[in-house]
């Protein structure tokens, strides 16, 4: 694998109604919520590294710390963008910076571990 500082994922998305904090449990709240806000930030990390990943191997996110900055409305357009900052061993970090069309909504780390498929999933199905 040939991961590099710098390398840039981005994640782009209208938010719909199934994205907010009312969808999610927060009666009458209908802004992006913070669970999917952090799910786009997810999917744009995986987005910078998918394309160098060995075979049999993909990553994993396993720490968030972001700044939800901004409500952000249904309807508004979304975009994260993920820039690999550090690589120690199997483990990549992210910075994480994201707007909607009127300001920044997001920002802060985040973190995923490169894993070998198989093994994760018999790790995870043994710990049951």
């Amino acid at each position: 694998m040939k991961f590099q500082i710098g390398m840039t994922g981005v994640h782009t998305t209208a938010v719909e109604l199934e994205h907010t904090a009312h969808a999610v449990g927060n009666p009458g709240v209908e802004v992006l919520s913070t669970p999917m806000l952090t799910l786009f930030c997810e999917i744009a990390g995986h987005n910078a590294i998918v394309d160098v990943y060995d075979k049999g191997y993909t990553s994993v996110g396993f720490l968030n710390d972001l700044y939800h900055l901004a409500a952000t409305p249904v309807g508004s357009i979304v975009t994260v963008t993920a820039t690999l900052l550090t690589i120690e061993n199997r483990r990549l970090t992210f910075t994480i910076d994201g707007h909607d069309e009127e300001q920044q909504i997001v920002k802060g780390i985040h973190e995923r571990s490169v894993v070998r498929l198989d093994k994760f999933l018999a790790d995870a199905r043994g710990s049951r």
